[in-house]
């Protein structure tokens, strides 16, 4: 449990190899006789993801239960082993697509409002490519949703003129983004100035 820094291990039947539950730290903590064999103390539950589960579903499993590894079944319930969560990490790290250059545009928008394909042809008629989304209800409000969505670019400006002209609610901009529309501005003040 120390070296894999998590107070719950999976307990395997050696001779038929399966899950029988896990124990926690807590269990055995105050314990003083290490010969006390496993299958003496309180085993809980088993708790386990198959192996061909996606990742976000192994996610919300190790949120839910508060646990940093779990235990692996196939389909005929026999242990395969355990994920534990920094691969989890991982592998939601490279669908995201986090350490990929680019940039990420965050729209707020009524829950009722969301259209996905609208987002994606608005950034695709910019010639942008999305590489990855994340959807969450906005802190605010609970009638909202940030839609944060990760582009293969970096000048976005373009991409939030677009969705901004088309009502949605842009929340970040990067620095390149901030400059356009400062000059912007300042050209719209001279074409003002021009006029009178």
């Amino acid at each position: 449990m120390d070296a894999w820094q998590t107070s719950s291990v999976p307990v395997v039947e050696p001779i038929t190899n399966r899950l029988v539950g896990h124990i926690l730290f807590d269990d055995i903590a105050d314990k003083v006789d290490e010969s006390i064999p496993v299958s003496d103390l309180d085993i809980r539950a088993p708790i386990y993801t198959l192996e061909n589960q996606h990742v976000f579903e192994v996610a919300r499993q190790m949120l839910q239960h508060e646990v940093r590894i779990l235990a692996v079944m196939d389909h005929s319930e026999a242990y395969l082993g355990i994920i534990e969560k920094k691969n989890v990490l991982e592998a939601l790290t490279n669908m995201l697509n986090v350490t990929v250059d680019g940039s990420v545009i965050t729209v707020q928008m009524a829950k009722a409002d969301f259209m996905l394909s609208e987002l994606v042809h608005l950034i695709e008629t910019e010639e942008s490519r999305i590489l990855g989304l994340t959807v969450e209800p906005s802190q605010d409000l609970d009638t909202l949703l940030e839609v944060s969505i990760k582009i293969n670019s970096r000048e976005t400006s373009a991409i939030t003129s677009s969705l901004r002209r088309h009502g949605y609610l842009v929340t970040t901009s990067n620095r390149a983004d901030l400059i356009q529309i400062d000059l912007s501005s300042k050209a719209d003040e001279l074409m003002r100035y021009l006029d009178v």
